[in-house]
C-alpha cells in the first residue's frame, strides 16, 4: 500500500513561468460542505454582473507586499519551529484546509522528512501577483508568487474573511506545473474581479470544472474522459492507483474516490475574462481487504491510523490543492491546471 501520488500602481505583476516543476505529495473545517466528484450543472449557472466603475483595489501595492511577507515569515517560522510555537505560527499564517494540510505534513515528518523550505535561512519574497477588487463582499484575496533558491514557482492564495490586513492567512497553496505560466490579470491598483456566485461568463461553473478533473483522477478510470490539459499530473495519479491495484490483486481491491469541498473553490479573473479556479478535493484511497488476508501497511498510514495491520480495510485520505484556467465566452482554449499538490492527511481502517 502506497499513496499516489515592478511595478507602479498601474502596472501587474509579472508571473515567473514553471519550466521544471513537478506535483508534490503531501479535512475542512466542520461547517465545510463536500461534493461527490461527478460532472454536472452548478446550482447556479446564471451570469452575474459585475461593474467594472472606478475600479480600486483593496489595499494599495505597498499594504499588499508588506502583508504577503508577514505572512511567508510566519509559515517560514512555523516550518522550522517545534511545539507550541509551530501550532501558533500555523494559525497565524494558515487556515482551513491548507493548516489541515501543514499540520498532517508536520505529524508525518519523521516518515517523509522535512519539506525543502524548512531548510532556507529566510522565506522567498513574494510576488504579489494579484489583489482582489473593491467590490463591497468579503473576504478579500492576495494572490502570491514566490520562487525557492532551489525549487518551483509556488502559488498562494490569501484570504481575509474580516477585510482586515492582520486577518490575511494562506487558505491554499500549490506548486506550478512543468511548462505552465499564469496568464496577466488587471492592474493592481485597479484590483482583480473576484466571481463570488454563479459562472459569469465563464464556458463552465467553477465547481463544475473541478467535479469534472475530480471524476477524471478517480480509480476505476471513468469511461468518459474530458478534455482537459494536466501536465501529466492526471494520467500520472490514475497510472499510481492502477500499480497500486496491481501490487495487492488477490489480497484486496482498490477504489479510489474524489470529493470536492465547495467553501473551498475560489475564482479570480483574469485580465483577459478566463478565470483561475482554486479548489481543493479530498481523494479517499480504499483497500477492501479479501477474507483471511491480514495486509501489512506503509508507515505513514501506521503513524496517522496507529494501526500496524489491517484485516478488513484501510483508507488513506489525500488533500488535494489545484489551481485550474478555464475558458470565457470569446476567450476559448482547453481547461489546463497550472498547479497541484497533494498531502496524505488522514488515514483510518479496522
Amino acid at each position: 500500500m502506497t499513496t499516489a501520488g515592478p511595478d507602479g500602481d498601474a502596472g501587474t505583476a509579472a508571473a515567473t513561468t514553471a519550466d521544471d516543476a513537478a506535483a508534490t505529495s503531501g479535512g475542512d473545517d466542520a461547517s465545510t460542505t463536500s461534493d461527490a466528484a461527478t460532472a454536472g450543472a452548478d446550482d447556479d449557472d446564471s451570469t452575474v454582473a459585475m461593474s467594472t466603475d472606478e475600479a480600486t483595489a483593496v489595499m494599495s501595492v505597498e499594504d499588499a507586499e508588506e502583508v504577503a511577507t508577514t505572512i511567508l515569515e510566519r509559515r517560514h517560522a512555523a516550518l522550522q519551529g517545534d511545539g507550541d510555537d509551530v501550532v501558533d505560527d500555523h494559525r497565524k499564517s494558515v487556515m482551513g484546509s491548507a493548516r489541515d494540510a501543514f499540520e498532517a505534513a508536520d505529524a508525518l515528518e519523521a516518515v517523509t522528512g522535512e519539506p525543502a523550505e524548512a531548510e532556507m535561512e529566510a522565506p522567498a519574497e513574494p510576488n504579489v501577483l494579484a489583489i482582489s477588487r473593491e467590490d463591497g463582499e468579503l473576504p478579500q484575496f492576495l494572490f502570491v508568487q514566490t520562487v525557492p533558491e532551489d525549487g518551483v514557482p509556488l502559488l498562494h492564495l490569501m484570504e481575509s474573511r474580516t477585510g482586515e490586513q492582520e486577518d490575511f492567512r494562506i487558505i491554499w497553496e500549490a506548486p506550478m506545473l512543468p511548462g505552465t505560466s499564469v496568464p496577466t490579470f488587471d492592474p493592481r491598483s485597479d484590483g482583480t474581479p473576484v466571481l463570488r456566485e454563479g459562472r459569469g461568463d465563464l464556458l463552465m461553473a467553477p465547481r463544475d470544472t473541478l467535479k469534472e478533473i475530480a471524476a477524471y483522477t478517480s480509480w476505476p478510470q471513468p469511461e468518459e474522459i474530458p478534455e482537459y490539459r494536466t501536465h501529466g499530473y492526471s494520467p500520472a495519479v490514475r497510472d499510481a492507483a492502477e500499480e497500486q491495484a496491481a501490487a495487492v490483486e488477490g489480497r484486496a481491491t482498490l477504489q479510489e474516490k474524489n470529493w470536492l469541498i465547495s467553501d473551498d473553490t475560489k475564482t479570480l479573473l483574469f485580465e483577459d475574462g478566463s478565470a483561475f479556479v482554486l479548489g481543493t478535493l479530498l481523494r479517499d484511497t480504499t483497500f477492501t481487504v479479501e477474507p483471511d488476508v491480514v495486509l501489512t501497511p506503509p508507515e505513514a498510514f501506521t503513524t496517522l491510523a496507529g494501526l500496524e495491520q489491517v484485516n478488513e480495510e484501510a483508507v488513506l485520505r489525500t488533500m488535494v490543492f489545484m489551481g485550474v484556467r478555464v475558458p470565457a465566452e470569446g476567450v476559448e482554449f482547453t481547461p489546463e491546471m497550472i498547479a497541484v499538490r497533494e498531502q496524505l492527511v488522514e488515514a483510518w481502517g479496522s
